[in-house]
């Protein structure tokens, strides 16, 4: 019979589960929805959760076979688990290093940061202890973040025998060890309610084994719960028919009648319970408390609900185990490996305009050719069909002949010399610990060994990351000087945004309209550029401008204070809207009375309409610019309507539009599609100069 694997979890058992093709592809499917377009499948990340369930469940079930027959090994089984993890995993670092150095070298340090940790299975702690959130990754999120749930499956692999072996002895019914399992489960779980604090950053949660075990651990009282004794033909589930197959009951419909039956109760369970995750992966929040407050533990139930109504006879189990179901299920570990790092680097933070759906289509099969490369190649075993529905001979079988790795060992251990002696034995306990694996497996192990280690290396990775995407992107090399002479030779792109009519312009009551006015999106209507002095040939202004930003601020900070001397310039990495709220309020209760206050904020987060009002208020009817946030997520452009729904409301209020200014140049951007180059941050401030002072 073909294994059945798993999430890298293979297992002897003699009887294919059809079910969990279908789970595994509907797992993976919403897992690349997601990461390929949040707001297309944002409840895509449950697909997790099924993995984590096929996953404790698989486990469990192989081991409690083994615990039965007395016949487990705990360095067997870590060996089997490593061996099938490693090599893909170790391919997937070599992989997605050389793919990120050839294409996209901004994130080579992110992938030095994060090789270790995924190759010794703990960059899920690494993730927690950093404070890197999964959900709020933007512009340059590691292309190995989603190695956190391979590190979290080996940990499991690690613990749960030896926490399961005192359940299976101390615990002789199978009703008891499913009680005890599903006792940690909820555990797990009001551990997660307890740590969860509502808009707080949920890394500790999400990442921990500790936190997300009862999605595993459902999987795994799941199986102990089907489990039967063994004696039956070395088949744990050949037993005999439940009472419920025997249920039968006739209903009248509108005068007709209806049979109904247990096995269609069962099909219609499962049926319904796909809909269910369907539905969810095209609505749920990733945000939302709920999830934390037993939504994770519920899914996992459905979950395990839905492997149990597949396990039996009908139409349910037939429809996930189809052909596509098995393709794409028994790819899936491969396409969960190879997917982030492709679309990371499909998919630039600097691109302007979203892909049409055929370019979407096209990722899609990339993803899928890749993987498919990837199984052939890396992790499938010797011996594994093409197709899983095919069979081969000997699929199962050990190698019968001496490996050509194990020869030169054993020749290398015959040999006088104790250094030769010793590097024939290591080199035979590698080949043997490999023979089941193809050569491509070996060559990954290889390559992502080599890579790590030159990964670690002390070496200037900044310097290198940047010499190549210079060689990609010219601009990022520009000096000051040569930045505002490229700008001087661009056509002046007006201050207007796609949903916006004509600029307005400052018109002090009874001022000449003969006279050059200054350029923004909305100006505010009492600011008065006669009340400073601006030197046009440098562009210096002496305006008491009081400017409270995020991170795209702070990197722009120097720059600007050149041009603007008389400023105050305050900026911050990863500030909130309602921190520069805190910060305007202490600058002007401190005494400080600017002419002009720029609130720069919104990147970090989404801006309220009771926010932004706030600052209004606060600004006391000075002149007030909003500068509109630009970032590769989601609440920005729900932010920048808001400051353009404000200003409309407040004659006093403008908007600088920062946003479609470096949306129509792309080049004026670091790859993380937010903060400027240095090409950026001239344009950025040629752009606020405009705003404050009138063109000749």
């Amino acid at each position: 019979m073909p294994r059945i694997v798993v999430s890298g979890v293979p297992t002897t058992a003699s009887r294919h589960i059809a079910v969990l093709d279908g789970m595994r592809a509907l797992a993976i499917i919403g897992v690349i929805g997601y990461h390929t377009r949040p707001s297309l499948l944002p409840g895509g990340f449950l697909g997790v959760t099924l993995f984590f369930v096929v996953s404790g469940f698989l486990l469990t079930r192989s081991m409690v076979n083994l615990f039965e027959r007395l016949r487990f090994s705990y360095p067997h089984f870590l060996r089997g688990r490593v061996r099938r993890l490693w090599p893909s995993v170790l391919a997937t670092i070599a992989g997605t290093a050389i793919l990120v150095y050839c294409m996209a070298p901004s994130l080579l340090p992110k992938v030095r940061g994060d090789a270790l940790p995924s190759a010794l299975f703990y960059s899920n702690w690494s993730f927690i202890f950093r404070k890197l959130s999964y959900f709020q990754a933007a512009g340059l999120p590691s292309p190995l973040t989603h190695l956190w749930f391979t590190s979290l499956i080996m940990q499991f692999y690690v613990l749960w025998p030896l926490l399961f072996v005192l359940i299976f002895q101390l615990c002789r019914s199978r009703a008891a060890r499913a009680a005890v399992i599903g006792a940690l489960a909820v555990a797990s779980s009001l551990e997660m309610l307890l740590l969860y604090t509502p808009g707080q950053d949920t890394s500790r949660i999400y990442y921990g084994l500790d936190t997300r075990a009862a999605e595993l651990l459902v999987g795994a009282a799941l199986a102990v719960l089907m489990h039967r004794h063994v004696g039956r033909q070395d088949d744990e589930f050949a037993h005999d028919p439940p009472h419920w197959q025997f249920f039968s009951r006739t209903v009248h419909v509108r005068g007709r009648e209806l049979r109904v039956t247990g096995q269609q109760l069962v099909n219609a369970l499962g049926f319904a319970l796909l809909v269910v995750f369907c539905v969810c992966f095209a609505v749920v929040d990733p945000q939302s408390a709920w999830l934390y407050r037993g939504g994770y533990l519920l899914f996992a139930l459905l979950a395990a609900a839905m492997i149990w109504a597949g396990m039996h006879s009908g139409v349910f189990m037939r429809a996930m185990g189809a052909k596509v179901c098995s393709y794409i299920g028994s790819r899936s570990f491969s396409l969960y490996l190879v997917h982030y790092p492709l679309l990371i680097v499909l998919n630039p933070a600097t691109r302007a305009t979203p892909l049409p759906w055929w370019g979407y289509l096209g990722q899609f099969a990339l993803i899928l050719a890749v993987g498919e490369v990837f199984f052939q190649l890396i992790e499938a075993m010797r011996g594994t069909p093409w197709l899983p529905w095919l069979t081969r001979a000997g699929d199962n079988a050990e190698p019968a002949r001496e490996t050509a790795g194990e020869r030169l060992g054993r020749r290398l251990t015959a040999s006088g010399n104790a250094g030769v002696r010793m590097l024939g034995t290591v080199g035979t306990r590698f080949a043997t610990l490999t023979a089941r694996l193809r050569p491509g497996a070996v060559v990954g192990i290889v390559a992502g060994a080599l890579a790590v280690l030159v990964l670690m290396l002390p070496l200037n990775w900044q310097a290198i990351a940047h010499a190549r995407a210079v060689q990609l992107r010219p601009e990022l090399a520009l000096t000051a000087e040569q930045a505002r002479k490229q700008l001087a030779t661009q056509t002046p792109q007006p201050q207007q945004s796609p949903k916006s009519g004509k600029s307005d312009s400052a018109q002090p009551k009874g001022a000449d309209t003969a006279q050059p006015q200054v350029s923004a999106l909305k100006v505010p209507n009492n600011l008065d550029p006669s009340r400073w002095q601006c030197a046009v040939a440098v562009q210096q202004c002496s305006v008491r401008m009081l400017m409270i930003g995020d991170s795209v601020t702070a990197g722009v900070a120097q720059t600007l204070q050149q041009h603007f001397p008389q400023a105050h310039i305050d900026g911050a990495v990863s500030r909130q809207f309602a921190t520069g709220e805190d910060l305007l309020a202490q600058f002007l209760g401190s005494g400080e009375d600017p002419q002009v206050i720029v609130f720069a904020l919104g990147t970090n987060g989404a801006a309220t309409r009771e926010q932004a009002e706030h600052v209004v208020q606060l600004a006391a009817g000075r002149p007030l610019y909003f500068v509109t946030a630009l970032a590769p997520v989601d609440w920005t452009a729900a932010s920048n309507a808001t400051f353009q729904e404000v200003a409309a409301a407040h004659p006093n209020v403008g908007i600088i539009d920062w946003s479609a200014l470096a949306t129509a140049h792309p080049e004026y951007l670091y790859d993380d599609g937010t903060h400027p180059n240095e090409l950026g941050t001239q344009a950025y401030e040629q752009q606020l100069y405009n705003a404050l002072c009138p063109r000749d």
